[in-house]
């Protein structure tokens, strides 16, 4: 069973952030890809399927980052 994920004890600037945030989700990881070959999936296929599910959702935030840029620039003129 998947634990409650720590949250972050440093400030967002922090330069060493993304490693607490690495050191945070290390259990959870553990555990999904635990999950993924007790289903039967080799832990290549799990890497490579939590790789591109972060690609993917990496791409959906700058997108949306964009459209929302847009709008407002929209909403300027307008």
């Amino acid at each position: 069973m998947i634990k409650d994920i720590p949250s972050p004890k440093s400030p967002e600037d922090a330069a060493d952030r993304s490693l607490e945030c690495q050191a945070a989700l290390e259990i959870a990881f553990q555990e999904l890809m635990a999950r993924a070959v007790n289903a039967g999936w080799n832990e290549a296929e799990a890497c490579s399927a939590i790789i591109e599910l972060a690609d993917h959702r990496a791409l959906a935030m700058i997108e949306n980052d964009f459209i929302a840029e847009q709008i407002a620039a929209l909403f300027k003129k307008g």
